[in-house]
């Protein structure tokens, strides 16, 4: 009996001890598995693992920090490219990808400590902020008409896009060469600025053949405007103000009827006269037009006549 009882006094031991250490040893593992510093401002040992299938709760993600490897460093490093921090999704927690974590966590007001606990994880998963795209300004067109004072049918109507010059055209104003803005329908445009009444490139089409407008087709309709008067003159309010050319009320070119001057039809050089408007070729106001159209004719736009 006595023989006996000695092995297994023996073997008790050496099971009490085998079960010890491996106690021992699970808990030295349980306590490398601690919280990182941005959620204990103490600061606390690391845990380094990646599991099968990255959990969604950040208190039970795993924490990288420098040297980590695997799927959660992936992930992390495509959440702080997501922010703004550009980094290959290589799975290697190396110096950039701490950089970006350090920087990530101070801009959200975390400890800079380079490791990624459940805040940081927290701060990563919200969602980059949202950009807030301001609308481009809307361009400013306006048109500008420059008074040729030794040639009033040689002046020039410049289109401008944010006050620089997008194009010019020959313009004329006035007739005879006059250069009175208060003589109606025969002085040329008074100064000043002009807002822009409308727009047509058909008018006269519904006008009776007995009362057609002198005025047809493609046509920019001004305010009324009212003159400087010289010394002993009278202001005179000047209406009826358009920029247009010589055309049908369907944008062609009429028939020269026995040689005349027509109304309807481009003959040359002549034609810049005008009853106080401002007249254009006409494949220079159809230009016109064009770029206008494209352009969404602007509310505000004005005329400026110097």
């Amino acid at each position: 009996m006595n023989r006996n009882r000695a092995p297994r006094s023996l073997w008790a031991a050496v099971t009490t001890a085998l079960t010890v250490a491996a106690l021992a040893a699970i808990g030295t593992t349980q306590a490398l598995h601690t919280a990182s510093a941005d959620d204990d401002p103490a600061g606390a040992a690391v845990r380094q693992e990646t599991p099968a299938h990255p959990a969604t709760n950040t208190q039970e993600r795993p924490t990288p920090h420098s040297g980590s490897r695997g799927q959660a460093v992936v992930e992390l490093q495509q959440r702080l490219t997501a922010h703004g921090h550009a980094l290959t999704p290589d799975g290697t927690f190396g110096p950039r990808t701490q950089a970006a974590v350090t920087v990530f966590q101070t801009h959200h007001g975390l400890p800079a400590d380079g490791i990624v606990g459940p805040r940081t994880w927290k701060a990563l998963l919200a969602g980059p902020p949202s950009v807030k795209r301001t609308a481009p300004r809307p361009a400013t067109y306006t048109l500008k008409f420059t008074k040729n004072w030794n040639d009033p049918q040689n002046s020039r109507l410049a289109l401008l896009r944010d006050g620089k010059v997008v194009v010019s055209y020959r313009a004329g104003s006035g007739k005879d060469f006059s250069r009175n803005e208060c003589t109606s329908s025969t002085g040329w445009l008074p100064s000043g600025t002009y807002r822009i009444e409308g727009h047509t490139t058909s008018r006269g089409a519904d006008a009776m053949p007995w009362n057609e407008p002198a005025v047809q087709g493609y046509v920019i309709g001004l305010a009324d405007k009212v003159c400087k008067p010289v010394s002993g003159q009278k202001a005179v309010n000047r209406t009826d103000l358009f920029i247009h050319s010589e055309m049908e009320a369907d944008g062609t070119q009429g028939f020269s009827v026995f040689e005349e001057d027509s109304l309807r039809r481009w003959e040359g050089d002549g034609d810049y006269k005008s009853s106080g408007c401002i007249k254009l070729h006409p494949d220079h106001v159809k230009d016109l037009f064009r770029r206008l159209d494209r352009a969404g004719w602007p509310k505000d736009l004005t005329l400026q006549v110097n």
